[in-house]
């Protein structure tokens, strides 16, 4: 393995640590954003857990391409100095890219998904006033053949047998 090698997997790992750091807050502040009543809230650990051995398995699979699997002692160590980079000189900027992320495309697509449930929602509930307008009339009809035909005995008026005395 060459010195040049050595020092590219270096940074890779530094980097890595990085994007571990950028991660894991990302993934702290969405699942602590969500109600508390909720699953995502209540079971948040164990999705840090979930996420911190995916990017565990992540690492490894970079070592495995880079250096054919092999592990050196600097490789955790420059994970963590990239962590540390992160919150220390890049977590300013990780934020601001997220608020420009979340600005720019993540709100106004939820605000479109709003928009078009809206509309869904008025149309269905314009349909069924207007159903219901159209069948009013034979609602109470058919509320009152129901009622007659839940009696045990007939009772019309025309007729003397079912009458009582």
């Amino acid at each position: 393995m060459t010195l040049s090698l050595q020092f590219f997997s270096l940074l890779l790992m530094v980097f890595s640590g990085v994007l571990v750091g950028a991660i894991i807050e990302g993934t702290r502040f969405v699942t602590g954003s969500f109600p508390k009543r909720s699953l995502v809230y209540k079971y948040r650990v164990i999705l840090e857990i979930i996420v911190w051995i995916t990017l565990g398995i992540g690492t490894f699979y970079i070592l495995f391409e880079v250096r054919d699997g092999i592990w050196r002692i600097y490789d955790p160590l420059a994970q963590i100095v990239g962590i540390l980079l992160y919150d220390q000189l890049f977590q300013p900027v990780f934020r601001l890219i997220g608020r420009i992320f979340l600005r720019l495309i993540i709100q106004p697509i939820w605000w479109m998904i709003r928009f078009i449930w809206l509309v869904v929602n008025k149309i269905i509930y314009l349909i069924w006033k207007l159903i219901s307008f159209v069948f009013k009339p034979f609602h109470f009809l058919f509320l009152k053949t129901w009622h007659l035909a839940l009696q045990k005995k007939p009772n019309f008026r025309y007729n003397r047998k079912y009458t009582k005395k």
